[in-house]
């Protein structure tokens, strides 16, 4: 369901002084859904995003529907607040949450504000370390920005890490179209590798629809 404003209610919103205080609303279990409400307003608006972002992922494990509006007003919130590296970085991490309402929220934000977004995860899929390559290429495929099969491409053909490198080949195999056959197999044949090539011609067969 998504946050609207219409969601607070005049009279039973509850004012805030401090930042302590209304967190401390915000995790009582005891507090009304428009206490709640407001306090997470409050928190967002004295509180960078990746602070409470790592607040949502501590209090919200699993999913509970009583907990999403809570996530929608956190998330509406968002919109008009400058995002930095490390709130994106908080947001990478909650796509491994077990909560699958914060996954898609997050998804979700991603996508409706992808430049901001893609040009971290450009800066991911070039760093030195080839876990943080690996993870930077599961955000793509998970958030699917418009040119998320060029930015596939361009990583492939660039890729040392085999392991970087077939992840890359897997999302490609599900979202490529056949133009990129070519690609393919010219990686397979410049690599010479079994494991690549098994990988690839598994990723060619999707395209094709094969399987």
């Amino acid at each position: 369901m998504a946050f609207k404003k219409s969601d607070f209610k005049e009279e039973d919103i509850r004012k805030f002084d401090t930042f302590l205080e209304a967190q401390k609303v915000f995790e009582d279990s005891n507090a009304n859904a428009n206490e709640k409400l407001e306090a997470i307003r409050y928190i967002t608006e004295h509180k960078e995003i990746y602070y409470v972002l790592e607040m949502l992922s501590k209090l919200f494990k699993e999913n509970r529907t009583e907990d999403n509006k809570y996530i929608d007003a956190a998330f509406f919130s968002f919109k008009v607040k400058p995002k930095r590296d490390k709130d994106f970085e908080a947001m990478f991490k909650m796509l491994k949450s077990d909560n699958a309402y914060l996954r898609n929220a997050v998804i979700s934000f991603l996508q409706d504000y992808g430049q901001e977004a893609k040009e971290f995860v450009k800066k991911l899929m070039e760093n030195e370390d080839k876990d943080i390559r690996i993870f930077a290429i599961n955000i793509l495929g998970d958030v699917r920005y418009e040119d998320s099969i060029d930015m596939l491409r361009h990583f492939i053909v660039k890729e040392e890490d085999i392991n970087a490198l077939m992840t890359a080949v897997d999302y490609l195999g599900e979202i490529g179209n056949k133009d990129d056959i070519a690609l393919l197999e010219a990686i397979k044949k410049e690599r010479n590798d079994e494991y690549v090539s098994f990988g690839i011609d598994m990723a060619i067969k999707r395209i094709k629809g094969d399987i």
